[in-house]
């Protein structure tokens, strides 16, 4: 596959950057700029300019459904939505371990200072002291604090209450410490807020608050010893002031505002929103003419625009697309390894002029005119002159642009693209086997029964009136008619103005009664008699390998017109002049091989197209005349010092560039080649065929062809065919003298009895 791709984006570079090609790629661009336009201005919306109180200078109307945002209302609903979304902050649920271990580390030095050190005579103080040596992380602390805790009675319970207060402080689901106060960074109107429970292990959890729930750790201070009175009420006041100051000393926030989820929340909040939808429905009237332009019409006008203006860019790039991948299989397609068209700068303007004609007729047809809209366009005229004056390949392509602009043009009516690819491809094959200019007539005669019969199929499908059913029919009839008239009266006109050789410029070219003709049959009968077995054994051949018969047999008939002059000097013309006795072996083949030379010369004096010519220039190829060459060797042997050129008993060239000519050039070698035969049989005929076609072959004249060994087995039995015809066993007729002899004997026996 990357292979394959490669070699045709090799293969489009360089077609693209070879001079050669510069009318046909410029040619190309043309058409997809002047399609895209001609499309652009028949589909795209039209747009106003209007303020608040003009006067509307035309009625405006929806000119189809279109469904729109209502910005307002949806920006409505995103608010409504942001707005709804809880404010986040995580809870470290560590920071309440981490106070609980500094509790229980507190008690456990002093109880280990009760269990050592009893107090001396009731003083405590003395404990006290010894609990600052033995831990002297702890002498931060007020000593009346310290001294109240060893004091008292139970150390455990001691421990138990803070430990209880602490957890009220830390996990209660209406109370969270934050480090300073939240200020509402990104401006969220919602009084809700969610708290998740941070931990190490699994999901957190999510608690509903509010905003009031958040007190700073100053606060949360000045609160502590409210909190420590209602949760053990009876215990001293001195007691409860030393829990109060131990725990505010150890407080630390909890709580954090999570910035990043919260975004995150706000975002799919704002993404989830649906837009909030309207439609204005088509033939729907904005403002009439002569109305003064609302504020509620300006902004359906509004609407009306920017829908026009988005969907007009978008339209006009597609259509531009869609011609430029269109046009780059097309050149593909031309410009094959077996190319069916010369892409040089007559065919490009032909193509060009016929492409552009159609769409800009096109465009300016009414497309209110209903199932006949494809009939009022030239269509079938369009693939018939591409499939006259070129071939059925070419036509069929551009047919499927024909029908991509038509469809687009009209707003991809199914009866429309139906029609108009039927009337397409009936006209690239009505005519292929077209004779005569009037069978172009004939050929639109078939096409308007063929439409005719398309309509009436469709329009019973659709439940039309019989009269419109009718009114049609006749349309689809005279289209066919109209359409074959066009080609009979454009196609002289693309013929003979570019000097296109069509299979009508061959019908004419192949009268032998031309004066060119005449003139060969009087001067040089041999050539004349030659052309025609010639002609006849190409034509045949060239049918059988689906080659272009009428072409080879027209290059047969000119390919050696150039023997007119001199004709005496020529084998199948007796040699008749005296000078051919007195040349030497290179002298005779140079005029001999000159007739090639003098055979353009006089087909370009005649205006024979250049395909014919090429018969002229290449029926010889690169050929090498053998007799002429052996004589010249045999006579230097006798002669010192003397030097042969093959070169000089060397046709010129070019080699066949074509089926047809290839043919003709082994038709001419065989017929010469079959009259010097003495008693020639079938067996003699297939050998002498064969052993022509296959010095050919391994001389390398077929290179620049693409005959295949089945073509060339194809024309070997073509060829016997003919050859087996013209010679033929005679019965052997007695002289007139023999028959009187045998008269007068059966007389004279009939006397006598």
């Amino acid at each position: 596959m990357i292979k394959t791709t490669g070699r045709i984006a090799e293969k489009l570079i360089t077609f693209f950057f070879d001079a050669k090609n510069s009318w046909l790629v410029a040619s190309v661009f043309l058409l997809i700029a002047l399609s895209t336009i001609l499309l652009a201005l028949s589909n795209t919306d039209e747009t106003y300019q209007y303020d608040v109180g003009d006067i509307a200078l035309s009625e405006i109307r929806v000119p189809h459904d279109i469904h729109f945002v209502k910005e307002a209302e949806t920006e409505r609903l995103r608010e409504r939505a942001v707005s709804s979304v809880p404010v986040v902050f995580d809870r470290d649920t560590t920071i309440l371990t981490e106070r609980l271990q500094i509790t229980d580390a507190l008690f456990r030095a002093i109880v280990s200072t009760h269990n050592q050190h009893s107090p001396v005579d009731g003083d405590d103080m003395f404990q006290l002291k010894t609990f600052k040596a033995r831990f002297p992380q702890y002498r931060a602390y007020s000593d009346q604090m310290l001294l109240s805790f060893i004091e008292y009675e139970s150390t455990n319970e001691l421990r138990q209450l803070i430990s209880r207060i602490i957890i009220n402080v830390y996990d209660n689901k209406e109370t969270y410490i934050l480090e300073s106060a939240y200020e509402n960074p990104l401006n969220i109107d919602n009084k809700n807020i969610v708290v998740r429970l941070m931990s190490n292990t699994g999901e957190p959890d999510k608690i509903p608050a509010a905003i009031d729930n958040l007190h700073t750790v100053d606060e949360m201070k000045k609160r502590v010893y409210g909190i420590s009175r209602s949760i053990v009420p009876g215990m001293p006041v001195r007691t409860i002031n030393s829990i109060a100051l131990f725990i505010t000393s150890i407080m630390k926030a909890d709580t954090f505002f999570n910035e990043e989820e919260t975004k995150r929340r706000l975002y799919e909040a704002d993404s989830n929103v649906k837009p909030a939808m309207g439609i204005l429905k088509k033939g729907q009237i904005i403002v009439r003419e002569g109305d003064a332009v609302t504020l509620e019409a300006l902004e359906r006008i509004k609407i009306l625009n920017k829908f026009a203006e988005e969907a007009n860019i978008a339209y006009v790039t597609g259509v531009f697309l869609a011609q430029l991948v269109f046009m780059f299989v097309l050149i593909l397609f031309l410009t094959g390894d077996n190319r069916l068209v010369i892409p040089d700068k007559k065919f490009s303007i032909i193509l060009f002029s016929i492409m552009s004609i159609f769409m800009v007729y096109t465009f300016f047809i009414p497309r209110d005119t209903g199932i006949v809209f494809a009939f009022l366009l030239p269509i079938p005229f369009v693939t018939m002159l591409l499939s006259t004056l070129y071939n059925v390949f070419l036509a069929m392509t551009m047919s499927f642009h024909l029908v991509f602009f038509t469809a687009m043009i009209h707003d991809g009516n199914f009866n429309t693209i139906f029609i108009a690819f039927m009337c397409a491809l009936l006209g690239v094959f009505v005519n292929r086997n077209v004779q005569r200019r009037s069978d172009f007539l004939l050929g639109g005669l078939y096409i308007g029964v063929v439409n005719s019969a398309v309509v009436i199929a469709l329009m019973l499908m659709q439940e039309v009136s019989l009269s419109m059913v009718f009114k049609s029919v006749q349309i689809a009839m005279l289209s066919g008619v109209v359409n074959s008239i066009l080609v009979i009266g454009i196609f002289p006109l693309y013929e003979n103005l570019f000097g296109l050789t069509t299979k009508f410029k061959l019908l004419e070219l192949s009268d032998l009664n031309s004066d060119i003709f005449k003139k060969m049959l009087l001067e040089a009968p041999g050539t004349y008699h030659h052309s025609l077995i010639v002609s006849n054994l190409a034509e045949a051949a060239c049918r059988d390998i689906k080659a272009d018969p009428l072409l080879a047999r027209v290059g047969a008939f000119f390919h050696d017109i150039g023997k007119i002059e001199n004709a005496g000097v020529y084998i199948e013309n007796k040699v008749t002049d005296p000078l051919a006795k007195k040349l030497s072996p290179a002298a005779y083949s140079r005029l001999i091989i000159s007739h090639t030379e003098k055979g353009v010369a006089l087909a370009q004096k005649f205006g024979l197209p250049e395909s014919v010519i090429d018969f002229i220039r290449e029926h010889h190829g690169e050929s090498t005349m053998t007799y002429f060459y052996h004589k010249a060797l045999e006579t230097v042997t006798n002669v010192e010092d003397s030097h042969v050129n093959k070169s000089d008993f060397q046709y010129p060239g070019p080699k066949p560039r074509t089926k047809e000519s290839a043919v003709v050039m082994l038709a001419d070698s065989i017929e010469a080649a079959s009259r010097s035969m003495h008693e020639p049989t079938r067996a003699k005929l297939r050998g002498l065929v064969r052993k022509i076609i296959y010095n050919k072959l391994n001389e390398g004249e077929f290179e620049h062809t693409d005959l295949s060994m089945a073509d060339l087995n194809s024309i070997e039995e073509s060829f016997l065919v003919i050859l087996n015809g013209v010679y033929h066993t005679r019965i052997e007729y007695p002289e007139a003298l023999e028959v009187e002899r045998l008269e007068a004997e059966r007389k004279k026996n009939e006397n006598e009895t």
